[in-house]
């Protein structure tokens, strides 16, 4: 028996617009979408058939789950997809999920996937840093300098917490990175910093849907371009404009082997961020705990990832969710600001 109420959070968000897009694909199921920001309710108004406040997870986490609790369990709720960062960082904190079938791992594997550093680190510990971009922590103007000294520049500066490239910077020298780090601490923006080997290569992300250890579905895309690229110090500002599926298969033993050596027996939705290095070999530089990349190009290409968790991890057969002949490979997904996006092929229209 799958689900037929699915509980949505950020639903104002990019990621959570696109798994109420997705799931819309049963007309038999009821979605109730969530928002700490009125303005996140209004989007979700026009995607589910109910819209309800949460507390901001990132100032009230107690508040946050005792909510997120209360909503699943007086709207009878079967599934809930967890979003945003902040209420997954809430739940790692309290070492708690939600009280209903969900996609994430357990607590301590949550908590380990929202710090990339953390996750470097443990996977270099299990044997496989070499799947890992070279990676450094940086807690202070020793750790900054050592790291330059062990690591060739350019480095890629970034934070270890938060989406989308969050604090994300390619830097030359010590002096650059400590005044980026610096910028961010006097606005009260402080964070956990690493600095990594830069990789130059293209862009992807692989996901994969697993039940009690097993993997059940799967699908890749490569990222072409960016919102806003122009503007960010970086280049890389997190929504990504244009992208295309791609073989999963060239992506799936590297994903597979970071996952399966941090979560023995993954169950849920994992979602890995990768990058090709100078040779060509795709390295991992995050796993998301999540849904990430564009789950609306995975179920416009055939892969409904966000149907086939609703139903997976709830007992229910995945059906229609996914296609027989699985992805369509090379479908591109444009994104333009205020429109919905478009689908299809390089030369596609008049």
């Amino acid at each position: 028996m799958s689900a037929r109420r699915v509980l949505i959070t950020g639903i104002g968000g990019s990621i959570g617009i696109d798994v109420a897009r997705s799931l819309r694909q049963d007309p038999g199921l009821h979605l109730t979408g969530a928002d700490g920001s009125p303005w996140g309710r209004q989007i979700g108004e026009r995607l589910c058939d109910e819209v309800v406040e949460l507390p901001r997870a990132d100032r009230d986490p107690e508040g946050f789950y005792r909510a997120l609790g209360e909503v699943l369990v007086r709207r009878d709720i079967d599934f809930a997809f967890v979003n945003p960062d902040p209420e997954l960082e809430a739940l790692a904190g309290l070492d708690a999920l939600p009280p209903r079938a969900h996609a994430l791992p357990p607590t301590p594997v949550l908590r380990l996937f929202l710090d990339k550093a953390a996750t470097a680190s443990r996977a270099t510990e299990q044997g496989l840093g070499d799947l890992f971009p070279d990676t450094r922590r940086v807690d202070d103007s020793a750790s900054l300098e050592r790291a330059f000294g062990e690591l060739e520049p350019p480095l890629w500066l970034r934070a270890t917490t938060g989406p989308g490239g969050r604090g994300s910077l390619p830097v030359e020298t010590a002096d650059e990175a400590r005044a980026w780090i610096g910028y961010w601490d006097r606005r009260d923006r402080s964070d956990s910093w690493v600095l990594q080997e830069l990789l130059p290569g293209s862009n992807f992300n692989w996901t994969g849907l697993y039940v009690a250890g097993r993997r059940v579905v799967e699908a890749a895309m490569e990222r072409l371009s960016y919102f806003l690229s122009a503007p960010t110090v970086s280049g890389v500002s997190g929504q990504v404009a244009l992208c295309r599926t791609v073989p999963a298969e060239r992506l799936r033993d590297t994903s597979e082997r970071v996952i399966r050596a941090l979560d023995p027996q993954p169950h849920g939705l994992y979602s890995v961020d990768l990058r090709e290095d100078r040779r060509g070999a795709p390295r991992v530089t995050e796993v998301n705990p999540r849904l990430a990349g564009r789950p609306s190009l995975y179920t416009r290409a055939g892969v409904n990832l966000p149907l086939a968790a609703a139903r997976a991890l709830t007992g229910g057969k995945i059906g229609d969710a996914v296609t027989a002949e699985g992805p369509e490979i090379g479908l591109h997904l444009y994104r333009q600001l205020d429109v919905a996006p478009i689908f299809g092929h390089p030369g596609d229209g008049p």
